[in-house]
């Protein structure tokens, strides 16, 4: 607190400084009337130095009892009245003779709140998480209680720093300002979302994407294959299609299944940290084994008829009877398997 002390000056030459420096202040700023007003003005202007501190310091006691209550009105249209006639009684003091020394001048509360910042200054946080602030508190040394507000210049969203105000103002206008530094951070590594086994069918290079999130950008690589390739954003294709029948062993052990690929990818975001994922593509036979339209074999089956014809001439004698020469016909009917080769010319002109 500071304290400005004066003497010699007579009441002519204060009421004078006040009429002159102080700016008139509606009556209806404080919910009184314009009558109470001026009466306070009047009773204000007829006070000396000593007076106007004790009276001072006597509604400052009233003010702090009564915190909001509607009563409060009159006592600070009289707070106003003369913290702007100790203003400038003050600017009139410069001039004449004064000194820090007498206790017996006026008190004026030039001394703003000071406030203390609760918690880790600076704070970290991770980033996508929500950040609880601990506040501040503010003492003064003229109020009892003095309210801090806050403000922030970013959240938790965004990998950086960001500053959070705070503000506090006592009765007197005295303003003072705190910050604090949030430093929100990513250490946590993406999270895929995608499947990882892929199901293509043979004599195609596409395959599908693969996904994970992450509070920041993604990018993708590969590793441990021949065949496949990845782009930064997750597209996975194969370098060159890949043909079923290429599959080894595949006509002595051909039961339908898949021919499989394995590869290894990683999910780095933009503050390193990174995951992997084994990934299995799985490439399926369409139209059959050795299904080139040009040349190929296949399996079928087949039926037939056949007739057998048996002619017997002249005449026999079976126990002591004699036989009637006779023909005989008989049907029947067989299986095979065969294979072929399909021969295809194109002719252009």
């Amino acid at each position: 607190m500071n304290i400005l002390n004066f003497k010699n000056i007579n009441i002519l030459s204060l009421a004078l400084a006040f009429s002159l420096l102080v700016p008139s202040v509606q009556a209806n700023e404080f919910g009184i009337s314009d009558l109470e007003y001026q009466e306070i003005e009047s009773r204000v202007n007829s006070m000396n130095f000593s007076e106007l501190n004790a009276r001072r310091a006597l509604l400052l006691n009233e003010k702090a009892a009564l915190q909001n209550s509607d009563d409060s009105g009159s006592i600070m249209a009289e707070l106003s009245a003369i913290q702007k006639a100790l203003i400038a009684i003050a600017g009139l003091g410069a001039i004449s003779a004064l000194t820090d020394d007498d206790d017996d001048g006026p008190v004026l509360d030039t001394t703003p709140p000071v406030i203390t910042v609760t918690g880790d200054n600076p704070a970290t946080v991770e980033a996508g998480t929500t950040y609880s602030d601990p506040g501040a508190t503010a003492t003064d040394d003229t109020d009892a209680s003095v309210t801090v507000t806050s403000s922030a210049d970013g959240d938790t969203n965004t990998v950086g720093s960001y500053t959070i105000t705070y503000t506090a103002t006592d009765s007197s206008g005295n303003s003072s300002t705190a910050t604090r530094t949030v430093n929100v951070v990513d250490t946590t590594a993406p999270v895929f979302t995608s499947s990882a086994t892929f199901v293509v069918d043979e004599n195609t290079t596409a395959i599908g994407t693969v996904t994970a999130t992450d509070v920041d950008t993604v990018t993708f690589t590969i590793a441990d294959t021949t065949v496949m390739a990845i782009t930064t954003g997750g597209v996975l294709t194969f370098t060159t299609a890949i043909n079923y029948e290429d599959k080894p062993d595949l006509y002595e052990e051909y039961d339908g299944s898949t021919y499989d690929f394995t590869a290894t990818v990683t999910a780095t975001d933009a503050s390193g940290n990174a995951a992997t994922q084994s990934i299995t593509v799985q490439v399926r036979d369409v139209g059959g084994v050795d299904d080139d339209e040009g040349t190929g074999t296949g399996t079928g089956t087949g039926t037939g008829t056949g007739t057998e014809e048996n002619t017997n001439t002249g005449d026999s004698t079976v126990d002591g009877s004699t036989v009637v020469p006779s023909t005989d016909t008989g049907t029947g009917t067989g299986s095979g398997t065969g294979t072929g080769t399909d021969s295809t010319t194109e002719t252009s002109s």
